[in-house]
């Protein structure tokens, strides 16, 4: 191989560098590493839409991740003027890259003096030498696909810290790293061309950076995707894409969602720009950002009807001392409460990970530790006449629980929580930007981190129905459009703004 290889430098061929790569480097390990060779084509296509997308000449380009280094030797050739900046962590694919813009210079091709080589990591490099760049810059490639299960802790914990709050989840791989750090670090005149797994433009994990990318109103962004039947990623079957965000204009620019074409039989010739749609962007957040460009059913006119007209919409019971009065299993064996003075509840959504709180549920939260009782008097004379609660309430007068705002302007007895009744749904008040809708089997009572939905017997719909409908794109768009906005992507709706949230009539129930 050798031989070979010594052979095709000197006729010039430079690719035959990265081919040697590849060869050495087993498809295993290229996994393990998260590096994946980008066709040519695809190079050209990113290439030639980073030059649509800038009004001029960049200044400089870096290439992330750069590998044997595609993009890096593309962007010499499309940019003569610019300097171009190779990073990568991985020394051996650098020095190939070194020699491949050797045999380029030889060869009398773009000289090389523009290029220089940054062995180091992306994402400690972007906060060390990316500041002392001169504007306009332009961020091009292919960042490395490490999914979260091959990250270190360590590396998570220090890529976490580099993309502050566009990433708060643990199952972000190393390239949706390598994204919310470069938006945090762009400038007003400053551009990205990244080819990507499309993971992010669903995932949880992305649902920040795509409100970022989606309040980014003064950039334009494009989201391209491959058909998902193409292997960009061998051995991976992943969907790709490519994104764009352009610099800061000073009118709005739109939001862009488009198919990318691919020839029919030659995989060496052009893929092309395919269909395209430019949603509405002065509205919330899409739930993701493939759903884009589904072809959208024909419109039909659904009766609906006020929530508030077939449902009440209250918060869960507000006790004014949540470590009082909601208990774990293991406070009430402690100070032997009876069954009767307590209500299945659930305290906080997260207690419950399902769609649905049913007693099997329920009593999983026991297994954990977690509270799930309310200490609920009311219709009761247990606190007179049972020595095991009024030693509890005793206790409570102890740890000054009668004193506090709530519990002391109580009508009657400070221990003696509002009356509440069973929902037939709980909704999260909060989304980032999901509502989460859980089924209550469990005849459980909420804490006020909750809202409770009570159907009237003149429903149109079973509890099922509606919860369906409330996790659907239909159900999640409106409650985002009366929802309160907040920094970072929150969403907050209130019971008075849900009563008026239309919802269809003829709602199908889920087969069981």
């Amino acid at each position: 191989m050798a031989t070979a290889v010594r052979d095709s430098l000197e006729k010039g061929d430079e690719d035959v560098l990265a081919i040697a790569y590849e060869y050495i480097v087993s498809g295993v390990n290229r996994r393990q590493l998260g590096t994946f060779f980008t066709p040519a084509p695809i190079v050209r296509y990113m290439v030639n839409q980073s030059r649509r997308l800038l009004a001029g000449p960049p200044r400089y380009v870096v290439d992330p991740g750069a590998g044997v280094g595609a993009f890096t030797l593309a962007a010499l050739s499309a940019w003569r003027r610019a300097s171009v900046t190779a990073v990568d962590v991985n020394v051996v694919t650098l020095g190939l890259l070194a020699a491949r813009a050797a045999v380029r210079e030889a060869k009398s091709q773009p000289k090389v003096g523009r290029l220089t080589f940054a062995p180091a990591d992306y994402l400690a490099w972007l906060q060390e030498e990316w500041p002392g760049l001169e504007s306009p810059r332009l961020i091009l490639g292919n960042p490395p696909y490490t999914r979260h299960q091959r990250m270190t802790e360590k590396d998570k914990q220090a890529a976490r810290k580099i993309a502050g709050d566009l990433i708060t989840s643990g199952l972000a791989g190393l390239s949706a790293y390598f994204l919310a750090a470069t938006l945090n670090a762009l400038g007003p005149k400053d551009a990205v061309c990244f080819l990507l797994p499309a993971s992010w433009c669903e995932a949880r994990y992305g649902r920040e950076i795509r409100q970022w990318l989606w309040e980014a109103r003064r950039r334009r962004v494009e989201a391209h995707f491959f058909p998902s039947e193409l292997e960009v990623f061998p051995g991976t079957q992943v969907t790709a894409m490519v994104l764009l965000i352009g610099p800061v204009k000073r009118v709005d620019q739109p939001f862009v969602a488009q198919h990318i074409d691919l020839p029919a039989d030659d995989p060496r010739a052009d893929v092309a720009p395919g269909r395209s749609v430019e949603p509405d962007r002065t509205g919330s957040c899409p739930a993701t950002f493939t759903s884009l460009l589904r072809r959208p059913a024909p419109r039909t006119v659904l009766a609906t009807v006020a929530l508030g007209e077939v449902a009440k919409i209250r918060r869960g019971v507000a006790t004014g001392a949540s470590e009082f009065f909601f208990v774990s299993d293991a406070q009430r064996d402690e100070h032997r409460l009876p069954s009767n003075s307590m209500r299945r509840a659930l305290v906080k959504p997260a207690h419950c990970t399902g769609v649905r709180l049913d007693v099997r549920a329920h009593d999983a939260l026991g297994l954990a530790g977690l509270p799930r009782w309310l200490l609920d008097l009311n219709g009761s004379e247990l606190a007179e006449t049972d020595e095991r609660v009024a030693a509890y309430l005793d206790r409570g007068r102890e740890l000054g629980i009668d004193t506090r705002h709530l519990t002391s302007h109580r009508p009657t007895n400070w221990y003696k929580v509002e009356p509440v009744q069973a929902p037939d749904l709980f909704l999260v008040p909060v989304g980032k930007p999901f509502h989460r809708v859980i089924i209550n089997d469990a005849a459980a009572v909420a804490s006020n981190n909750l809202y409770g939905i009570y159907l009237s017997e003149d429903a149109p719909w079973s509890k099922e129905a509606l919860a369906r409908w409330l996790r659907s794109e239909d159900g999640q768009r409106p409650l985002a459009e009366l929802a309160r906005h907040y920094h970072g992507g929150s969403l907050k709706i209130e019971p008075k703004s849900l009563r008026w949230l239309r919802v269809p009539q003829g709602l199908e129930t889920p087969h069981s």
